[in-house]
């Protein structure tokens, strides 16, 4: 590329970066900062690397390093990375299916939708005797587009994997060997609740009031569900995590609240009997962390356990989510 009489020295490196290197689908490859941060623009630019995030974003850096511009199966492996994001074959879970990757078919797509507080499992196997390399991603769908990196395999790695999910919408399962490699593979998807039944020796028939109910004449909204029970029954905690309050209010009477592991949850136990847990106490999924009752508020009702979920999100107030979603 020829310099233009006149023109600055920084403008030819900027110039000079963005013919060695191109951005595609995961964003641009460079960032470009001034080193004086006022007054007029330095005739110097300190150049910061851009740093891959995951394997297979790194192996298409590399390639728009070295191979994209001239390189016509480069370009291919590339599209067809992006067209596996873009144009996926739709699915059901549980699904399973074999398939084999070549140059000619250089990536696999899987797209499919789940409902809010289900947990994921995804197992993609070699089949047969070759052992090459697989790039394995998830993406979540952002509007017109399936860019949202969920969870990426590490390179040489292909052990059976488990995300939580805690917002509904469409995801991608991306597949795909190395530039030139061929690979036959076998998926295997599957998703569960998040969330154990919170009361001993019931199911979800016992759910008599559900989120959403017009509380006080519809001057508040029911913010849980209502699991009807004998007293005395044990409310169970519904998943392993930490008790973080155990106290008794005019509302919810004698309550618990747990952290689960997966952070950005709450879990809400109200009008209890009795308390059998303290806070900062660890509990797995299926221990007893007191009695179902009628305290609080519901004192003029049956016993039953008022069970809540909360979701933190950036600039959200409250987060209450429709249990029923997150319970198998």
């Amino acid at each position: 590329m020829t310099a233009k009489v006149g023109e600055p020295k920084w403008w030819r490196v900027l110039r000079s970066v963005w013919r060695n290197a191109f951005a595609f689908a995961t964003g641009g490859l460079l960032a470009l900062l001034p080193l004086a941060s006022a007054g007029p623009m330095s005739s110097t630019i300190a150049l910061v690397p851009y740093v891959p995030q995951y394997p297979h974003q790194a192996e298409s850096y590399q390639l728009a390093l070295t191979r994209l511009p001239e390189d016509e199966p480069a370009r291919a492996w590339v599209a067809a990375a992006d067209g596996a994001l873009l144009a996926p074959q739709p699915v059901q879970l549980p699904f399973f299916a074999a398939g084999e990757l070549a140059v000619t078919q250089p990536a696999a797509g899987y797209t499919f939708s789940l409902p809010a507080g289900r947990r994921l499992t995804v197992s993609v196997k070699h089949v047969g005797e070759a052992r090459g390399e697989l790039f394995v991603d998830l993406f979540k769908a952002t509007g017109q587009r399936r860019d949202r990196l969920i969870g990426a395999l590490p390179r040489g790695e292909l052990e059976p994997f488990s995300i939580d999910l805690l917002e509904a919408g469409d995801y991608v399962l991306r597949i795909q060997p190395p530039l030139g490699a061929s690979a036959a593979y076998s998926v295997d998807m599957s998703a569960v609740a998040l969330l154990a039944f919170p009361v001993a020796g019931v199911d979800g028939r016992a759910i008599w009031s559900g989120f959403g109910a017009e509380r006080d004449g519809g001057r508040r909204a029911h913010r849980g569900v209502d699991i009807f029970a004998a007293r005395g029954t044990a409310a169970l905690a519904a998943t392993d995590g930490w008790v973080t309050r155990v106290e008794t209010t005019r509302v919810g009477g004698n309550v618990v609240w747990m952290q689960p592991l997966f952070g950005t949850m709450r879990v809400y136990y109200a009008h209890l009997d009795e308390q059998w847990v303290e806070p900062g106490e660890f509990v797995l999924a299926g221990q007893p962390l007191g009695a179902v009752g009628n305290t609080g508020n519901a004192r003029t009702t049956p016993p039953h356990l008022h069970f809540g979920v909360y979701v933190r999100q950036p600039g959200v107030r409250g987060g209450a989510r429709d249990p029923a979603d997150f319970l198998r």
